[in-house]
């Protein structure tokens, strides 16, 4: 299989044409991907999952030097959408809804550590649902850690994740705990 991002990309694009997307979106993507082609033909030219993970991470604005939210959704959109092509080949176009999963970390440190979790979980094959879960108690966690004013996993103590624990006992069913 071609794992150029110039190959995946047009495929990607055409199968985004004959599902009848609007041309604005299809113009988002064809962005997303040219930055993408530009960020892989600088590591080799080949699009892997690592790669892809690391391009998601890119969160931070350039020219703010902030977060950007529409950073993070344009180009995790992209790579999931290559990561099924590259796994699958097959380009899954369905309609995917913003948000869900809870809040996402804020910092760059926490958004590539999910993101590098993620690219792993996918490299071992585990099952899409488990995935989910477990992306999501990640995120809830290291958002927990943002919320306390820990940024970097290194200052992170082990009291914390008991703390985080005590603090599902609010928000989960008392018998998804045991």
């Amino acid at each position: 299989m071609d794992t150029t991002v110039t190959k995946i990309g047009a495929v990607v694009v055409a199968e985004l044409r004959s599902a009848g997307y609007m041309n604005s979106t299809i113009g988002n993507y064809e962005k997303t991907i040219k930055r993408l082609a530009d960020f892989v033909e600088e590591r080799g030219g080949f699009y892997t999952l690592s790669l892809g993970a690391e391009f998601a991470s890119m969160t931070t604005s350039p020219r703010t030097g902030h977060f950007s939210a529409q950073r993070r959704f344009d180009f995790g959109r992209i790579v999931g959408v290559f990561d099924s092509y590259v796994q699958s080949g097959h380009v899954d176009v369905s309609m995917r809804t913003r948000g869900g999963g809870g809040r996402q970390p804020a910092t760059s440190e926490f958004s590539r550590l999910i993101a590098a979790w993620d690219a792993d979980m996918a490299d071992r094959a585990l099952a899409l649902a488990t995935r989910s879960a477990y992306g999501r108690i990640s995120r809830s966690y290291l958002v927990f850690l943002e919320d306390r004013g820990v940024v970097s996993l290194e200052r992170a103590d082990a009291a914390s994740i008991l703390e985080f624990l005590e603090s599902l006992l609010d928000r989960w069913a008392k018998s998804s705990l045991f």
